[in-house]
Order: C-alpha cells, then structure tokens, then sequence
C-alpha cells in the first residue's frame, strides 16, 4: 500500500527522537491524549474533509513558474522578498486556515483517503507507534498522491520549500521528487539533529552549522549554498545601538514551564528592569503573575527584538535572530525536560552564555558591556553566514538571484 508507506515517510521527525524532547502538555498536543480523542478526532476531521467536495478551488496558471509551498505565516515571511511576476504563493492543505496574500488550494479528494483509511484502521493500530501517532497519519495520509496529481497537472518548473519537517510538506517533497520535479529549500529557522535529511535539488541554509547538523540524502546530493537569513535583511536597517539594558525581552514557548516563567518575570521586574515576554504565537497558555509586563505578542517578533536591549530565551531560534540583529542574548533554561537541553547546541558551540540559576541571569545582565562585545566574530558567522561583511544585509539579494535567475541549474 503505498499511501501507508509514504505517510509513515512523512512522519520523519517525529520518529526519530523529537517527540521524546517534548513536556506532555506539548506532546498531547500533538498526537493526543489517548486513543479515544484520536479517533474521534479522525472522524470528526474525516467529516469536514466530507464538506469540501462542494467547494470552489480558484483557477490556476502555474505552468512553468516558481511554486513557494507555503504552510503557515511564518513561511510566508520567510520567502516573500521572492515575490515577482513568474513566482506563485500556494498553501496546498485540505483544512489547513487561509494565509494573506497565499492562494489557498484545497485537496478536496482527501475525503476518499480517509475512507481508505479508516478501512485499514485495524491492521494500522496493530503497530504501537501508529496507535500514538494516528493523528499525524491520518492528516498525511494520500497527499503525496494528491500534490502528485496536481503537479501533473500544474507542472511548476520549480518548487520551494521553507518547511522540510512536518508531515505535509514532506509528502509535498515526495511527490516532487517521484516526477523529478525540481524543488529549493530555504531555511526558515535553526535546525536539530531530528531532522530528515536534505532531499531537495537546491539547500539555502543559514549558516554553516546548519550544513554541519543537516544529513544529506542518500538519493540527492543538493547544491548547498550558505546565505544566511534572508527575513532579517529589511530589519538590519532598523538596528539601534545599545549601551546600557534597560529592557529585557523574555520569549517563550509552550516547552517552557509557567511557574518557572513567573518567578523569572518577577525577579526581573524587581530588580528595576522593563519587562516584555513574548509567547510562541502557537502558546496559548494564560500567564498568572501580577507583575507589570509589556505583552511582546502585540508587536511582531522582530520589533520585539528591537524593542528589548537583551533576550532571555531557552530553545529557541530567536537566539539567532536577536544576535543578528546585534541584539544579545542568553540561554536559560525554563522548562525541566533535560533531552530538550541546549537543542540547537548554541551553548555547547559557544554562540550565548548560559545562566543556571536567576541570580546568576541577573549578575550576566549587570555585568555584560554592548562596547566590547563583537556580533561578527566566528562564533557569530556560525550561525549566520551573512555575519560577515560582504553578505549583511544581502541575503535575500543572493537568495533571489540564485532562485529566479538559476532555476534550471540547480543541480549545478
């Protein structure tokens, strides 16, 4: 059965360790409490997908253009500065929300797919791992058929992806690569070793560390370019120069724990400091503490960053998009799941300090002097390869010019 296969394909990252760096709140939030909840929501999921055989998908001319795959926002951040007349935006989902200024473009034969697959539901939860991840099954299941179809049918000269990780654009990468449509992956955030390998004819990383912890494909051997990070060049304008930190951003996500959150929000408020904390925008969680902090989730994250003279974040990317935008930060570890520990290695590579405890992050935040730190030294470039003179602030001048310019050659 090759949907099966391909589906238990697209579940990479979920398979290989990442679900296991996860608290149980953002692990149930994933693949659901129990068995129970994930059944019903299939058939509750199954229904909808029922709905969208009556709707209206817009015409499209994509022949021969440049297809940006787009599954969230945040993607689309990351590949505008692309934007011209023979390149197209599409979010292809079945339920997935509308995206401003992304065609939408519904599967809407995925309904038959879900027949089929709740016809193989018994011998699919013979496995143990099928039974946790039914959820993520279900919702890939038949889309590499499906996007295979439509680009039989479309037939994009090229396709990019800035997500290589969840299961729908995994399917969508291959499809491309089963018809040896040629496909570009832009990074869009700092990557883990729980990522699938690169299978795409055309890499854009952010740096080389990116090149390091990134597998190469067995099958395909892409170009890989080190371009650094594209979003961040209209914001490199917008840098201030800091001196003395008198606001201190917290970002967090759902992998943090609350309490350990409040203690620090008041302890900084205490101490004199600004606060402004901004939550993952997927983090839904209500914050209890009554002390007088600025909601960072008003604003958009890179004026967040502009708006705090330092960073206090665990895992998280924000790390490099403050540091490149000449903003310091410092890891500090707010949740208890030791295998989430210092995921993107910035600690281990020397790239932040690390504060253990909160007296510790206050004696770092006194103590850290902007006049003699230099944000283009090596361990900066590592992360960022546009932290070096002739490529800061020229990203998406490189990316655009290798896309638009090259898409035939990609396999140069």
């Amino acid at each position: 059965m090759s949907a099966y296969k391909n589906v238990i394909n697209s579940l990479y990252l979920y398979r290989n360790g990442y679900l296991e760096t996860l608290n149980k709140q953002r692990f149930n939030g994933i693949v659901g409490g129990n068995i129970i909840f994930r059944l019903r929501i299939i058939l509750t999921n199954t229904f909808k997908e029922f709905t969208l055989l009556f709707v209206k998908n817009p015409k499209l001319n994509i022949k021969g253009k440049i297809v940006c795959v787009i599954n969230s926002a945040n993607n689309y951040e990351s590949l505008k500065f692309l934007k011209s007349p023979g390149v197209v935006y599409l979010k292809p989902t079945v339920l997935g929300n509308n995206i401003q200024n992304v065609i939408t473009y519904r599967f809407k034969s995925k309904f038959f797919y879900s027949l089929l697959f709740i016809i193989y539901l018994p011998y699919i939860l013979l496995d143990k791992l099928n039974r946790r991840d039914l959820i993520l099954l279900h919702k890939a299941f038949g889309l590499t058929s499906l996007f295979s179809a439509f680009l039989k049918k479309q037939r994009p000269r090229l396709v990019v992806f800035a997500n290589d990780h969840i299961p729908d654009a995994r399917s969508f990468i291959l499809a491309c690569k089963n018809l040896g449509v040629n496909t570009a992956y832009i990074q869009h955030g700092s990557v883990s070793k729980f990522f699938p390998p690169l299978e795409f004819n055309l890499a854009l990383l952010e740096s080389q560390y990116s090149k390091d912890i990134y597998k190469l494909s067995e099958e395909t051997r892409p170009r890989i370019e080190l371009i650094g990070i594209p979003k961040l060049d209209v914001e490199i304008f917008k840098t201030k120069k800091r001196t003395k930190i008198k606001t201190v951003g917290v970002a967090i996500n759902q992998n943090d724990d609350l309490p350990k959150v409040e203690k620090l929000l008041e302890v900084l408020t205490h101490s004199g400091y600004k606060v402004i904390l901004r939550k993952h925008p997927a983090d839904i969680r209500k914050i209890t503490s009554k002390v007088n902090i600025q909601d960072g989730n008003n604003i958009g994250v890179f004026d967040f960053i502009h708006a705090s003279d330092f960073i206090i974040a665990s895992d998280s990317s924000i790390h490099v998009e403050a540091n490149s935008l000449l903003c310091r930060s410092i890891y500090f570890k707010m949740h208890s799941n030791h295998k989430k520990y210092d995921y993107y290695g910035y600690v281990k590579n020397d790239y932040i300090d690390e504060a253990k405890t909160i007296s510790d992050l206050c004696q770092k935040l006194l103590e850290f002097d902007y006049s003699t730190f230099n944000f283009f030294s090596n361990k900066m470039l590592y992360y960022n390869s546009a932290m070096e003179s002739s490529l800061y602030g020229r990203s998406s001048e490189v990316s655009k010019e290798i896309i638009l310019n090259n898409p035939k050659n990609v396999n140069d």
